[in-house]
């Protein structure tokens, strides 16, 4: 997996720590009220709270040495000047049997104030590296779509209906 051979300016990579979840939950609820409308389920979407997100990432950040003896990695960017966090990513051994890839990227949010710094890219460098990986990505997201373009995704024409959040996927591979 991945080690960033860069840091944007301005930003720290780093493992979550106990204490982050409410901050990683309000992340992630604002990057998917942001991004999906129109992609998901709306009543969901709707739904979707930073409370309820917080169970979830306890869960997660307590099982990180877990995650990462079975090949997952799971980072936070903090922003240096405020100490917020403002994104983070998840990426491993790959989720599905049949896969174009033995690793996958999980997750990639960054907060839409911080488009264009190079942290997405970074944070996938260091979750997945620079190697063969492959994603989903909801259908009709034309801003992952270009941004897993330009670093050396492709669609490869497979795609799946997520049930929990009634939405379409298509797969991106990024080959050696």
């Amino acid at each position: 997996m991945g080690v960033v051979t860069h840091e944007p300016k301005g930003y720290a990579l780093r493992t979550p720590r106990t204490g982050d979840a409410e901050a990683l939950a309000d992340v992630h609820v604002q990057v998917w009220k942001a991004t999906y409308p129109g992609m998901v389920d709306r009543a969901k979407l709707n739904a979707l709270t930073t409370a309820d997100g917080i169970v979830r990432w306890n869960r997660i950040v307590a099982d990180l040495g877990d995650q990462q003896r079975r090949g997952v990695r799971t980072v936070c960017a903090v922003e240096t000047a405020t100490e917020r966090i403002v994104g983070f990513a998840t990426g491993g051994t790959a989720r599905e049997e049949g896969a174009p890839s033995g690793i996958q990227l999980w997750s990639l949010n960054v907060l839409p104030d911080h488009h264009g710094t190079g942290l997405a890219a970074a944070l996938m460098e260091a979750v997945i590296g620079a190697g063969e990986a492959y994603l989903w990505l909801a259908t009709g997201n034309g801003r992952a779509l270009a941004f897993y373009r330009k670093h050396g995704f492709e669609l490869d024409g497979a795609v799946q209906v997520d049930e929990e959040w009634s939405c379409h996927e298509s797969r991106m591979v990024r080959r050696s």
